[in-house]
């Protein structure tokens, strides 16, 4: 009877079933009604309330499917390798799961970064064991920004360690240390639920970042195993860790008591949606804010307040006399005098005070923090007070942050000819994309883009650059963030050097499965921001009017032909007076659900702009024999 009655809970037994099963055990069939009701009311409790773990029986690659599932995974991210069979084979009977298949695992990963930069959860991946140094460059960036990419990959299994074999090395995660948060080999096919778990956790659980498991195929493939998967609330871990409530009040007071304080605001704000309590509280004060590098949309970038980018942004005017950051790593303003008081508000306990002397440490989640510094601000003074502290600096700071908008954007409206000036483009791309449109940018500084387009506070989403700055990011990070976000349009704004790195890879993926995501090379024919410092004044490249590693007009890529190359319409623009018509219909091609690309010839600006000098060479010339 015990197994009759676990059957039945365990829905492997039909109530008509256990009651037939019960009389042909010799069971009267008032007997069998009686107890069926009595377990019926105990599978009531537990439907109601479910367990943590469930067993699941079946090959690795089913354990690992299922517990994928619990996970919440929609996509997994792909790129081709025989070891993941055993993951298709799960993926037969369980269509929850769509894969997404890139054709280099560098893409890979940079889809996953940008699905789990737009929607805040994990994100998934997977490919083959030997294909790990491709995703290496896009596993440092994710790890800069600290983005919860989980990843997986096969190998060989226990026997094969150590033999130096066939697409294999020694230590595998060693090679991964420096860009994972957490890294793992499993060495038991039933343990595989557990070890995504715990890569989901880690890699979620703030600070993230990305984690690395390496499941033998042998295990992934073996057969009639048991394991324990764990429920999706088994993943709910509330991380909302309050600050010290006594460097609360610190920070309080040192804001309470300087005349011209500035906040830096970095990316932990956005990951801990924080953005609405720092803009509350930079109001309250009248605090300056300036924006760090960042893959986040942390501060409204035309709010009143808002400078730019730090050193770099808006040359605000002002002698700071405190220094606050928020939710960002820390580098010192070299502006900023000695003795100054910093504050520094971080869920990073390794980075907090890493490289400063701090005047007031806030370890703990950056929204509380900045709810609590509002309510001891308002203990501490009247708002009679707090409004006198304030509202000359508002007034200040918005007059100063309005005039120089105004003047940026007037340059932009006017610009025109050809090449195509780039602050006219985006300010074209501006007026005409959806006022909540996502821009994915990898350009030589994402200032470019906040100084031209307004972002947060009801406006347009920017996610990226990443931090990292390894080149090859942001095509893959588009196509995520579209699948995050079907109902947005996307831009992936590109420089024509960033896109040769390898980004022609994610075309693949975007006409493949029919992502319609408006990609736009700004094409200077040069890796202009590298010129710029290698041939600045003193230096004999630059002198001699020499571009050795910067220059990319020879030969000059049609991005178009490359893109008709996997079935992606687009359009060259080389005079202002074609942007509109362009980037409309690049939109209508949205509209139709594909994907378009403008490669818009962009004016090379800068120190050098004009040198196409390269160090020429042809083999072809310089052989003996015309082979």
């Amino acid at each position: 009877m015990r197994e009759l009655v676990r059957d039945l809970l365990n829905s492997k037994l039909s109530r008509r079933g256990f009651v037939a099963a019960m009389v042909s055990a010799g069971y009267t069939t008032s007997a069998a009604l009686s107890a069926l009701q009595s377990v019926a009311a105990i599978a009531s409790q537990k439907e109601s309330k479910p367990g943590l773990t469930r067993v699941v029986e079946g090959t690795g690659g089913d354990l690992f499917t299922e517990q994928l599932i619990e996970a919440g995974a929609r996509f997994v991210f792909v790129a081709n390798g025989t070891g993941l069979g055993p993951f298709c084979d799960a993926l037969v009977s369980r269509p929850q799961i769509q894969l997404i298949q890139a054709i280099h695992e560098g893409q890979t990963v940079a889809m996953a970064s940008g699905y789990a930069m737009a929607t805040g959860k994990p994100a998934f991946a997977m490919y083959h064991g030997v294909g790990t140094p491709n995703s290496t460059s896009n596993m440092y960036n994710a790890m800069k920004d600290r983005i919860p990419v989980v990843l997986f990959a096969d190998g060989s299994g226990a026997e094969g360690e150590g033999l130096d074999g066939r697409e294999d090395v020694d230590d595998w995660l060693e090679t991964v240390k420096q860009f994972t948060k957490w890294r793992f080999v499993c060495h038991s096919g039933p343990r595989i639920p557990e070890f995504v778990r715990t890569a989901t956790k880690l890699a979620s659980v703030l600070p993230g970042g990305p984690t690395y498991v390496r499941i033998p195929t042998n295990l992934l493939a073996q057969k009639g195993i048991r394991g324990t998967v764990f429920s999706a609330k088994a993943f709910e871990v509330p991380m909302e860790l309050p600050p010290d409530s006594k460097e609360v009040e610190k920070a309080a007071r040192l804001l309470l008591d300087s005349t011209s304080p500035v906040m830096l605001v970095g990316s932990e704000v956005t990951q801990c949606g924080a953005t609405g309590s720092v803009v509350k509280l930079a109001e309250l004060l009248g605090i300056p804010v300036e924006l760090a590098i960042s893959h986040g949309t942390d501060f409204p970038n035309f709010h009143p307040l808002c400078l730019g980018k730090q050193r770099g942004g808006f040359r605000y005017p002002k002698k700071i006399d405190c220094y606050v950051g928020f939710g960002t790593h820390f580098p010192v303003p070299d502006r900023l005098p000695p003795g100054v008081p910093i504050v520094h508000v971080t869920v990073d306990s390794e980075g907090l005070g890493r490289n400063t002397a701090l005047s007031a440490s806030l370890l703990g989640n950056v929204n509380l923090t900045a709810k609590q510094l509002i309510d001891a601000i308002q203990s501490l003074a009247t708002p009679q007070q707090i409004e006198a502290r304030a509202a000359t600096r508002r007034a200040e700071c918005a007059a100063f942050t309005k005039a120089v908008r105004e003047t940026r954007l007037k340059m932009a409206r006017q610009a025109s000819g050809e090449p195509v000036p780039w602050y006219r483009a985006l300010y074209e791309l501006n007026d005409l994309l959806d006022r909540d449109a996502v821009i994915v940018p990898e350009i030589a500084s994402d200032e470019h883009v906040t100084n031209f387009m307004p972002f947060g506070d009801g406006e347009k989403l920017k996610i990226g650059r990443t931090e990292g700055w390894a080149l090859g990011w942001g095509m893959g990070a588009a196509a995520g963030v579209k699948l995050a976000l079907p109902n947005r349009q996307v831009v992936a704004l590109q420089g024509d050097g960033g896109f040769l790195f390898g980004q022609t890879d994610s075309l693949w993926t975007l006409s493949r499965y029919d992502i319609p995501v408006l990609i736009v090379v700004l094409n200077n024919r040069s890796y202009q921001a590298t010129r710029w410092r290698i041939m600045a004044r003193g230096s004999a490249a630059g002198d001699a009017r020499r571009d050795y590693i910067s220059y990319l007009g020879d030969p000059d890529v049609d991005f178009t032909k490359l893109a008709d190359a996997y079935n992606i319409r687009g359009a060259i623009v080389s005079h202002t007076d074609q942007l509109r018509p362009a980037i409309q219909k690049g939109i209508e091609a949205l509209r139709e659900g594909r994907p378009y690309l403008l490669d818009i010839r962009t004016k090379n600006t800068g120190v050098g702009a004009e040198v196409s000098w390269y160090p020429k060479y042809s083999l072809a010339g310089d052989r003996s024999r015309k082979v």
